[in-house]
């Protein structure tokens, strides 16, 4: 029995998704989803949990913020924790290290396989707005391919998943690790590469002066391990690589070959990546409007490999990318040794993407789906009754979303109240002298006009209206 009042609270980063906004959201996913099925990817569903060493590759310090789980053995002993399970099991943090685990536990599947999937991950990041703790992903990858084509085509997915949604205004900005890991060469910046990508790839919210100021920083204490120090010499380089600009790709691919100059293998194959990726857009016949070659594109991730990609609205660009990911060969490699399964991929941030068209204006909320209410006369007449009933029926199996009446206020004021309430567009009245006359009354509820027409009729009429 209950012996205290507990509060309805939220956590922190965490949001409940009512009618009104969970309605805008399957929308979204009912369009992503038909444009993935589209290029041939198929579904796939896995655990909200994971052991640790799956999610972490075994690492005791993961600088991620990840929600780890424990499970108290009972009321009585709600201070034991059960140790098999003490810290040694958390939420996924993203989707694609799960799909590398399926892809290492059934060998079997064929190759390339091709997947999508939508599910909630967990980040324990700082909330903000457009950012949550608990969030949807909606990806798309595929395993098993090296070409360069299955890089083009997330470009490709990416452009036809935004114009599909019916967003004009957005950039596809890419670039490729290679060009980065090649940069890292010529700084002899080694195995702190990737605290560099990680710095790199906040151009957009520190600017160059926040880049530069922490290359070089130096180390605090004796255990301050993220600091590069760089030197003057080596954040000159990172800038004059970041700096380059040009009235063309051609442009920008030129000064690259100068600034690398054969000194880096890495860096010319990445150069050779981008002039493939930019010559296949331009076959394909995506506008240039919506795509451009991006050097501070970094993806903080360490596991991506070649190129990677970013999509921004460009009418919110502080919103941040909603459409994100890259090449990430050899991910299966800490379930299966020396495996190097190439596989490229990306994520929609479908809550972020929500909230971004919304504030934009460019998806209406509604409160209900449904398309007629059938009203319920009198509720002690079985006749009239049955008839709404049969009614309702007729307008489902013709496809209509229709709602019966179950309130316990069965007067016509009511029951029209609540349709206009939850914005219901037809309301379908069937009263004594509508029975006699087997036909029903149609209310328009926007147009305010009311008809008595066969239910043949009003099926026709309702269904005009979409």
């Amino acid at each position: 029995m209950l012996n205290k009042t507990v509060k309805p609270e939220l956590l922190g980063g965490f949001r409940d998704m009512l009618p009104r906004e969970a309605i805008l959201f399957q929308k979204i996913v009912a369009v992503i989803r038909k444009v993935y099925e589209s290029f041939g990817f198929v579904p796939l569903e896995t655990s909200g949990m994971e052991h640790w060493d799956v999610l972490t590759g075994g690492a005791e310090n993961v600088e991620k913020s990840i929600f780890t789980a424990r499970i108290v053995r009972g009321a009585e002993d709600k201070n034991v924790v059960d140790e098999t399970l003490d810290q040694r099991y958390t939420l996924r943090f993203d989707l694609t290290v799960p799909l590398a685990r399926v892809i290492a536990a059934y060998p079997d599947l064929p190759k390339p396989f091709k997947r999508y999937q939508i599910g909630r991950v967990w980040r324990g990041e700082k909330p903000q707005a457009g950012r949550f703790r608990e969030f949807y992903q909606f990806d798309f990858d595929t395993i098993g391919s090296n070409s360069i084509l299955a890089d083009v085509e997330v470009i490709q997915v990416m452009y036809e998943t935004m114009y599909a949604l019916g967003i004009k205004n957005f950039l596809i900005r890419f670039n490729t690790r290679k060009l980065l890991n090649g940069l890292a060469e010529l700084v002899n910046c080694g195995e702190r590469a990737s605290e560099m990508l990680r710095i790199i790839d906040k151009m957009d919210k520190i600017g160059m002066d926040g880049i530069l100021a922490q290359l070089q920083r130096m180390a605090d204490n004796e255990y301050d391990e993220s600091a590069l120090a760089f030197s003057a010499a080596q954040a000159a380089t990172v800038q004059r690589f970041l700096s380059i600009r040009g009235d063309s790709v051609e442009d920008i691919i030129a000064q690259l070959k100068t600034l690398f100059a054969g000194k880096s293998a890495t860096g010319d194959s990445g150069i050779a990546e981008i002039e493939a990726i930019v010559a296949t857009l331009r076959a394909l016949g995506i506008p240039e409007t919506n795509w451009c070659f991006d050097l501070s594109v970094a993806r903080g991730l360490d596991y991506y490999t070649g190129p990677v990609f970013e999509t921004v609205l460009t009418d919110m660009p502080k919103l941040g990318s909603v459409f994100s990911g890259g090449r990430f060969d050899g991910l299966t490699n800490r379930f299966m040794p020396g495996s190097n399964i190439p596989g490229v991929g990306a994520s929609v941030g479908v809550d972020r993407l929500l909230v971004g068209m919304q504030k934009l204006g460019l998806v209406t909320a509604t409160e209900t789906v449904t398309e007629a209410l059938v009203t319920i006369f009198d509720q002690s007449n079985d006749e009239l009754r049955k008839t709404s009933l049969q009614c309702c029926t007729k307008l489902r199996n013709g496809g209509i979303r229709t709602e019966l009446y179950l309130g316990d206020d069965y007067t016509l004021r009511a029951q029209l109240a609540y349709a206009q309430k939850k914005n219901i567009p037809f309301v379908v009245i069937i009263g004594p002298d509508e029975l006699q006359q087997n036909k029903v009354q149609l209310k328009d509820m926007a147009q305010r006009q009311q008809r008595v027409l066969t239910v043949s009729e009003c099926f026709a009429i309702i269904r005009s209206s979409y």
